[in-house]
């Protein structure tokens, strides 16, 4: 008696979701076999990958751990598709088993300042408590926004001024003086709820 029977592909056809930017060498899937189909079963079976399988995925023959080599961007690919074949020592092969890796969108895009670079121009002697600018932010880069957006000053703006964080508003704290300052600088930056940061309006 010889061990005629192929090895069935015991595994499922879909891998774990994992998530973009989360990093290469991850093993995604691991593939597992049953070889009883016939009284005899020649060990070990041994796994591969299927001709038009992804080259960015690898398999170990031994243990079936297949590993995305690369690291995942959604933006770039949003599933990879392989399919992993058993084949026990006798040379039974089995059928290829197909199996999709889908990867989760996140927002890594940053928000991007929409309100201006100037502020608008008051009066000396106008009072303190003023909001001077209203800042404003688009996080529609990505596909995925990450709300609330959240304003920061930077940490050289003008220590007379301060931002709401939620609303945006910046407010100068002092009555102005025309004679004792011309002008305040400050610079806005907006963060999305992934921790995104903009790049700093001045």
């Amino acid at each position: 008696d010889l061990d005629d029977a192929a090895p069935t592909i015991t595994s499922g056809d879909t891998a774990i979701t994992i998530d973009e930017n989360s990093g290469a060498e991850q093993v995604v899937y691991t593939a597992t076999a049953d070889d009883s189909g016939d009284d005899v079963a020649d060990s070990p079976i041994t796994f591969t990958l299927a001709e038009g399988s992804d080259t960015a995925l690898s398999i170990d023959p031994s243990t079936g751990e297949v590993t995305l080599v690369s690291d995942p961007d959604h933006e770039t690919q949003s599933e990879y598709s392989f399919a992993v074949i058993a084949t026990d020592a006798a040379g039974n092969a089995s059928e290829a088993q197909s199996v999709i890796l889908e990867i989760n969108d996140l927002d890594d895009a940053a928000p991007t300042i929409t309100s201006g670079d100037t502020a608008i121009t008051i009066d000396e002697n106008s009072g303190s408590g003023q909001v001077v600018y209203t800042a404003t932010a688009d996080d529609s880069a990505d596909d995925v926004s990450d709300t609330p957006i959240t304003f920061s000053l930077s940490s050289d703006s003008d220590v007379a001024l301060s931002i709401d964080s939620a609303t945006g508003e910046v407010t100068l704290s002092t009555d102005p003086d025309h004679e004792t300052q011309s002008e305040y600088s400050f610079a806005v930056i907006a963060t999305d709820a992934a921790g995104n940061e903009s790049e700093a309006q001045s």
